[in-house]
């Protein structure tokens, strides 16, 4: 089971937060009741994608970023670090056969 850390409904709650929105201005500016919004926040319900849509546009983050865990440490293995700037997913199909 994932952790509350690692849900739908934290990433919303942390994005409408460091923007500094209030559940009613964010409910307003995506067109749904401020309820809805609170529901979708403590993992109660789940938005569709038009609603995830229009929450990307208004947190400005990409769709992805709002609805999977990306973990900084999943995009490091991916991207890499300053001494391995190409990660280990890069190594994986550097070694495999043609």
């Amino acid at each position: 089971m994932a952790s509350k850390f690692s849900s739908l409904g934290f990433r919303l709650r942390k994005l409408r937060t460091l923007h500094g929105y209030s559940i009613r201005y964010a409910a307003k500016k995506i067109g749904v009741a401020p309820i809805r919004l609170s529901q979708w926040e403590r993992d109660i319900k789940r938005p569709n994608m038009d609603n995830i849509i229009n929450l990307a546009v208004l947190y400005r983050v990409y769709v992805d970023e709002l609805v999977f865990d990306l973990r900084q440490d999943a995009v490091k293995a991916i991207h890499g670090k300053p001494d391995n700037p190409y990660g280990e997913y890069y190594k994986q199909i550097k070694e495999k056969p043609p």
